[in-house]
């Protein structure tokens, strides 16, 4: 990218000005935010200059849709999202769904405002500058960077930290606090000339580790990958060690879009929800050596921090990322590297060879067929039709249908754990992106459908599917209808089951008493036409089959397919319970 004053016409004229013109020469689209009186300057502004290729701001239905619509850019487009928000409660707003990028390592920049200068500790309306609420503080322990804007001439320095810290080796959110009237000064400050990048940082790996881990490579003859959401860009190379190497691959819940379930040495997720063909490819007797690559190693990766598979010294982790390396304090290795960096070096030093014709072979599976790679509970549940829907099928049956290349997002709830179990789609081996999206770390409701509305803004053309729950949807559907505006073509699956039915089937298991998890009976797709969203009722699956999938993620607008699913069928959450420590699980 070029330095920028090759770039501007002028230098910025006043705040508002420069941070237009640094978010245009990062190649940011769009701002998405609800606008207030202190963040006006800065609507008015990009008002002024619409005419000029600067971003777009666009206008969310909630300040939390704002953030999940920015995580959700970056996960598609790997580009920083920006959201902005005015003082008080559009500050306030935020606060989840920065917490939430915060455990994913997301990085996003968050603008608030505050009150003018001039009226700090005089009670102005929304005023949270630390004489009463204060919003910075807030945002200290779910920030990367968080900072006050107190002088126009900061403002390009506390960018640069901004984007320098949401981009690192530990990548985050961000957040910069700068009052309304700091946004209209005049700016003396001019911008450097660096090289801008905005991309999240590469760790270098150490060559002396790097022979370490090609020894241990060539010194066994049975090993396994354990692959988390930090590998998406190594794939292609780990893929083909692998294969040469006849070693299986297991992912994580958070990582489950990174290759295609049919693939002959794949054995399903481990973790929260996951198969337990994946545990015993994880077991000591099958893998001396597990090499486990870009994770947190949290509760749902570890399936509750089970000791006997993933924490143990059998464990090599590489990561770009040291405070994951902090967790894995029992591994045989510890590499600080770009997975993408360390598995392509090793492919040219290992002089892997080609995959054999054998290893070409994708497992045969129809969308009726039961996996032969790794194991299904209750398959049967999976192939027979019933009414209400049986959510096993469902999930089998659209993953095993949607086009190879789709991206999904899957909402807290029910939908993650059905969808780790059951989702079957026919990843493509050459994808350097992980195609179906998680968020089970902070776990909040209704992220998934933000978060899938900024993928298309990312990225118009590739087809998005967001599956989400009937509590979620009471939640944040009304950010529906920014797809809507935006003429952005994004599915809306609802798992409609009259409950909160992880909260349901968990006071359940654990003995507890069956309350507040009840939800009204509401049909959705009457509520997504009267929002102008073409919108179907699905009660059975004959109904299910007749959608062209093709088509309707190809269309130009966004559709709601409410599912009518059976809430007594419980979701594999047995490892969830056990973790709460409290009563027995069922065999789920």
């Amino acid at each position: 990218m070029e330095p920028l004053p090759r770039i501007l016409k002028s230098p910025p004229s006043s705040c508002t000005d420069l941070l237009i013109d640094f978010f245009a020469l990062l190649d940011i689209r769009y701002i998405f935010g609800v606008p207030g009186g202190n963040i006006d300057p800065l609507c008015h502004r990009l008002a002024q200059r619409a005419s000029e290729n600067i971003p777009k701001w666009v206008l969310t239905r909630s300040e939390a849709g704002a953030a999940y619509m920015a995580d959700g850019y970056f996960r598609e487009t790997g580009k920083i999202g920006v959201c902005g928000t005015t003082s008080g409660p559009g500050a306030t707003n935020l606060l989840t769904p920065i917490a939430n990028a915060y455990v994913d390592n997301i990085p996003v920049l968050a603008i608030t405002a505050q009150t003018p200068i001039s009226t700090f500790g005089r009670g102005a309306m929304q005023e949270t500058s630390g004489a009463g609420i204060d919003s910075m503080l807030m945002f200290e322990s779910c920030t990367r960077y968080n900072s006050l804007v107190s002088h126009p001439d900061q403002l390009i320095h506390k960018l640069h930290l901004a984007l320098s810290n949401a981009l690192g080796l530990t990548p985050g959110p961000v957040h910069l606090s700068i009052p309304s009237d700091i946004l209209t000064m005049p700016i003396s400050a001019t911008f450097n000339d660096y090289p801008y990048i905005n991309r999240p940082m590469e760790a270098t790996p150490d060559k002396q580790q790097l022979n370490q881990l090609k020894n241990l490579i060539q010194g066994t003859s049975k090993a396994v990958f354990a692959l988390g959401p930090g590998a998406e860009e190594a794939m292609s190379y780990i893929l083909k060690i692998a294969e040469a190497y006849n070693w299986p691959i297991v992912t994580f819940p958070m990582s489950r879009g990174l290759i295609n379930a049919q693939h002959p040495l794949y054995r399903g997720v481990f973790g929260t929800a996951g198969h337990e063909s994946a545990r015993v490819a994880l077991s000591r007797e099958s893998a001396p050596l597990i090499f486990v690559v870009g994770t947190d190693l949290d509760e749902t990766a570890t399936c509750g921090w089970d000791g006997s598979t993933l924490l143990t010294s059998r464990m090599i982790h590489v990561s770009s990322n040291p405070e994951q390396l902090s967790r894995s304090y029992m591994a045989r290795l510890n590499i600080l590297g770009s997975p993408r960096l360390v598995f392509s070096a090793l492919f040219k030093e290992l002089k892997v060879p080609k995959r054999s014709t054998r290893m070409l072979t994708p497992v045969k599976m129809k969308s009726l067929d039961k996996p032969g790679n790794f194991s299904v509970m209750h398959w049967d549940d999976c192939i027979t039709d019933a009414s209400p829907l049986n959510p096993r099928q469902v999930f089998t049956y659209i993953s095993s249908q949607i086009p190879a290349t789709t991206r999904v997002y899957v909402d807290t709830g029910n939908s993650f754990y059905w969808s780790t179990h059951y989702w079957m789609q026919n990843i493509p081996d050459s994808t350097t992106h992980n195609l179906v999206n998680i968020s089970m770390g902070f776990a909040s409701m209704g992220w998934a459908i933000g978060a899938a509305i900024g993928c298309k803004f990312g990225h118009g053309d590739v087809p998005v599917i967001c599956i989400t729950g009937d509590g979620a949807v009471l939640m944040s559907s009304l950010e529906f209808t920014v797809a809507r505006e935006n003429h952005l073509n994004v599915v809306f699956i609802v798992m409609n089951n009259g409950s909160l039915g992880t909260i349901r089937h968990g006071q359940k298991l654990r003995g507890f008493e069956d309350t507040a998890n009840a939800l009204p009976e509401v049909n959705f797709a009457l509520m997504g036409k009267a929002l102008g969203i073409e919108s179907y009722r699905i009660i059975d699956m004959e109904q299910l089959r007749d959608i062209d999938w093709s088509a309707i993620l190809n269309q130009r607008d966004p559709v709601l397919l409410d599912m009518v699913i059976n809430g007594d069928i419980a979701p594999p959450i047995g490892q969830r319970i056990n973790t709460l420590g409290q009563g027995q699980p069922k065999n789920l």
